[in-house]
């Protein structure tokens, strides 16, 4: 299962009345993790401005992800072989559960309005994954997600690799809270290099085809450079 990856280790902490209190309010983060653990990681704050702007990059990505799986199920009607439409759906059902998930623990995370990007995430990622779906079935979905995962694996690799440089050099207090941090974003990125290879998977069992192939390069290209611009405008918007 998906989820298995999104374990937390942390327990037994105390955490501030003031910490417990934003936390209110958010009933389910799925396995991510608990109400204490995101305390816990909310002891990070103020983050540094590099960390802050990722944040404000992940909270639109992670809306943007929700989006673009809503946007696909909204286009399933126009699939019109069934074994592809019932297969897209459990694929949609499955992603966006995940997604869902990240959101409900970034929201948490990056909690107040100025620290969130005011780009329009949810519109962009609904029109992809509906454009995708209604353009190209199934095949053209898949693409999509695996071109966007590629990328989002390399955007939180590289918040891990930093963050992880850090710890080590002892720049980053509380240590303990960071780990916390950085265990959600190593959780996160985990489910996202599933999500890529689950894509990759399903669209490779469409066959060869060189026309199809073509085109499967050309819209690759566009969602991962698509992606790539987004997050860099998120993390300054």
């Amino acid at each position: 299962m998906v989820f298995s990856r999104l374990r937390w280790f942390f327990t037994g902490h105390a955490v501030g009345a003031q910490l417990q209190k934003r936390c209110r309010g958010f009933g389910s983060f799925g396995s991510v993790a608990s109400k204490e653990q995101l305390a816990l990681a909310l002891e990070t704050k103020p983050w540094p401005p590099w960390l802050a702007s990722e944040m404000r990059s992940n909270w639109a990505g992670e809306t943007g992800a929700v989006a673009i799986y809503k946007g696909c199920q909204a286009a399933l009607p126009k699939v019109r072989c069934p074994k592809a439409r019932a297969a897209l759906q459990a694929f949609a059902e499955e992603h966006v559960a995940a997604e869902e998930a990240h959101l409900a623990a970034i929201d948490v995370l990056v909690c107040e309005r100025k620290e969130r990007s005011w780009m329009p995430a949810t519109s962009f990622g609904w029109g992809l994954g509906f454009m995708s779906t209604a353009a190209r079935g199934a095949r053209g979905m898949y693409v999509t997600t695996h071109a966007v995962e590629t990328f989002v694996e390399e955007h939180y690799g590289d918040q891990i690799a930093r963050l992880e440089s850090e710890l080590r050099l002892g720049d980053r207090s509380p240590a303990e809270a960071y780990r916390a941090l950085l265990s959600l974003l190593r959780a996160a990125c985990a489910d996202e290099v599933h999500h890529k290879e689950d894509a990759a998977s399903h669209a490779a069992a469409f066959g060869i085809c060189r026309s199809a192939v073509l085109a499967d390069r050309l819209q690759y290209q566009l969602v991962y450079w698509g992606s790539r611009i987004g997050a860099a405008m998120a993390k300054r918007l």
